[in-house]
């Protein structure tokens, strides 16, 4: 849990900022007030219900724990048929914009740290047309912002350059998957200062040739090994960095920095079996590096490391709020639930959860220690 002087002293609660949602309902034949209903929602997900029917009978069961947390001794649960009705009226905008103010999204990075942007799909959404962006830092795994993307895939590139401008991101140290890997993307990062690293896969043939023929004969910067066991494996990593001064690259990317090129070289054995599998995947960063700078070499090896592990947060969203296996046919139904999930993530971090599986079954056990977890974490 936090310690007493983390937490935030005079921040408005979360509660106080459901009450401030727009409701956009005529006021005739209320039955549910929103917060109400939000509130319920974001508790019932903190205590592993996902389905909207399992939410429905945590608001029928619990319903005075609710009213108790909520403090509104008249708040009234919501039939299984109304309650995707309240959510899909419910302003995606302004339910992750009371999160933003709330968390404090723009902030300015420095130092070694990272953050991850990285798209998810709502594959219960229909057609699996409904998608997240998500700003994760790697050190803490704090998720720093959250959009919403209905439609292609490709929409993610535009989203990602709004969103790093939106947040100052851009001017900090981004990591991004190949998707990302356009000139455009990377020119704006660069003049703004920041530093980017990015995968780069087959999206772009001519410049993964380029690069690939160069460091076959040019001799690298440095070296950095790692090797982990776990999870019945051995996994040994190697990562080459190379240096691309002096690379003649097209003019399109003459805006975009490009400096640095590291070679990660993955062997994986199942200690089970034997069995060996290897691959070789390659980034590229605008940051300049000599041979003498091993200890920067070692942070864009860890750089790499760490968005994998920032990836794993969509198995948490999978797994333990069982984010993929919510049918839904209403797109800002979905997603104003999946902005509830961040929400529970973005509490259990601050008070320092690591097992988020433990949490739920914890706070579902013990309404007082859950009564506490939300009192530390601003939510009341």
């Amino acid at each position: 849990m936090l310690q007493e002087a983390e937490v935030t002293a005079k921040m408005p609660s979360l509660m106080e900022g459901f009450e401030s949602l727009p409701d956009p309902r005529d006021n005739r034949g209320k039955r549910h007030r929103l917060s109400f209903v939000v509130a319920g929602v974001s508790l019932a997900i903190m205590v592993g219900r996902a389905t909207l029917s399992s939410i429905h009978r945590f608001f029928r069961n619990r319903v005075e724990l609710v009213r108790e947390i909520t403090d509104q001794p008249q708040g009234r649960a919501p039939s299984r048929a109304h309650l995707p009705r309240l959510l899909s009226v419910l302003e995606w905008t302004a339910v992750n914009e009371l999160l933003e103010n709330h968390f404090g999204v723009r902030l300015e990075r420095s130092g070694g740290e990272w953050t991850a942007i990285d798209g998810k799909t709502l594959r219960g959404s229909d057609e699996q047309s409904e998608r997240t962006l998500l700003a994760v830092s790697h050190t803490e795994r704090e998720i720093l912002a959250q959009r919403r993307l209905p439609g292609r895939k490709t929409a993610e590139v535009t989203a990602a350059r709004e969103l790093l401008q939106e947040t100052g991101l851009e001017a900090a140290n981004v990591t991004l998957d190949a998707l990302h890997l356009n000139p455009k993307t990377t020119a704006q990062i660069h003049h703004a200062s920041g530093k980017y690293l990015i995968q780069m896969k087959e999206n772009q043939p001519k410049l993964r040739a380029q690069v690939k023929a160069w460091a076959e004969a040019t001799k690298p910067l440095g070296t950095v090994r790692t090797t982990d066991r776990g999870h019945g494996r051995l996994e040994l990593r190697q990562g080459t960095l190379f240096s691309l001064e002096g690379l003649s690259l097209p003019e399109r990317w003459h805006e975009s920095g490009l400096a640095t090129l590291l070679v990660m070289e993955r062997e994986t054995t199942r200690l089970a079996t034997g069995a060996t599998s290897a691959e070789t995947s390659y980034y590229v960063s605008n940051q300049a590096l000599s041979n003498e700078q091993a200890k920067a070499q070692r942070i864009l090896f860890d750089a790499v490391r760490n968005h994998w592990r920032v990836e794993a947060d969509n198995n948490i969203r999978d797994v333990t709020f069982r984010e993929d296996h919510i049918r839904t046919k209403n797109g800002n139904q979905a997603q104003v639930l999946a902005c509830l999930r961040t929400l529970a993530m973005r509490l259990f971090r601050k008070a320092r959860i690591t097992n988020f599986q433990a949490a739920t079954e914890d706070f579902t056990d013990s309404p007082t220690r859950f009564h506490s977890f939300l009192a530390q974490t601003g939510f009341l």
